[in-house]
């Protein structure tokens, strides 16, 4: 296999050569990149989902599913162990939307946050679609000392809200007790209303330590709920300072722009995938003009090394 740097200060590539396949690729090598450069993009081993499930497996076996999530995502198929997930958004429409999706580390408003993601390219769109990732530890060193010290001294608090047919898709049970126990696991304050709907809040702070360094860095799903507000309109997805005021509109452009400045696209084909570290790395993707894109993702909860 061949080795590659993704940029000049985070993440790496592993290329195929000579027919090499997925098998034969040095599994330690594999977890001192990732270690090191908090994203290992895997190219030309041309995977199908049986040998994107075999290759996680060598690599933790404590995956998750999507429960108490804000989104609904279908279990790419019935040949795995349900953890395998389709990114595409599809729940109450008949296509999936194409929108782009901001910088987000998945699931960092609860407590249940995994230390890794798996995506992996089926098939690619055909404009558009990119995965995209940010280095959060940089982030952080590029915000101004003003924006720092916003973060530094308040939490953020997520708040989401459920109707009462949402709730049991989305915590995948129709037992109210059993959400009452996700709560409480996950450090969510839970608000049961008269219609039957909930509200959960979480407060955590914006900057957070990551697992393979000793350096902080911005890592959170603030740009994505907001952009849930502001950008399509929802009000069941916000986030607000913990004194429930609103991020100020100065901070917000900042952060938007060093993101966008320090944003990698990950250059998908079919049978490509990537490892990303949760705990260091924001993740988001590209607009694209495609309904037929397939990638999926599986979320690892923790890995032992």
């Amino acid at each position: 296999m061949r080795v590659e740097s993704l940029t000049d200060y985070f993440g790496a590539v592993i290329c195929a050569e000579n027919g090499e396949t997925i098998n034969q690729v040095d599994i330690e090598e594999v977890k001192n990149l990732f270690r090191s450069s908090g994203a290992v993009y895997f190219k030309d081993f041309n995977i199908d989902i049986d040998g994107f499930e075999a290759f996680g497996n060598r690599l933790s076996n404590d995956f998750m599913d999507n429960t108490g999530s804000g989104s609904f995502r279908k279990t790419a198929n019935s040949g795995n162990d349900g953890t395998i997930q389709n990114v595409a958004y599809v729940y109450g429409v008949a296509k999936q939307r194409t929108f782009p999706l901001p910088l987000h580390a998945d699931r960092s408003y609860v407590k249940s946050q995994p230390e890794a993601m798996f995506f992996m390219c089926a098939r690619p769109a055909k404009t558009g679609g990119e995965t995209t990732v940010c280095d959060g530890i940089k982030l952080l060193d590029s915000l101004s000392e003003k924006t720092r010290k916003l973060f530094e001294s308040k939490r953020i608090k997520y708040i989401r809200y459920y109707t009462k047919e949402e709730w049991p898709v989305l915590f995948h049970t129709q037992d109210l007790n059993e959400v009452k126990e996700y709560c409480r696991e996950n450090d969510l304050e839970l608000f049961i209303n008269d219609d039957g709907s909930l509200r959960t809040e979480y407060l955590r702070h914006a900057i957070m330590s990551n697992k393979y360094t000793d350096k902080p860095g911005f890592v959170n799903s603030m740009l994505i709920q907001l952009w849930q507000e502001e950008g399509l309109g929802r009000m069941n997805a916000l986030v607000r300072l913990e004194d429930n005021s609103k991020i100020p509109a100065d901070i917000l452009h900042e952060v938007r722009e060093v993101s966008e400045s320090l944003t990698v696209n990950l250059p998908w084909r079919s049978g490509d995938f990537v490892m990303v570290d949760n705990t260091r790395l924001m993740h988001g993707r590209r607009e694209f003009d495609d309904p037929d894109r397939e990638v999926y993702v599986r979320m690892c909860r923790s890995v032992d090394w």
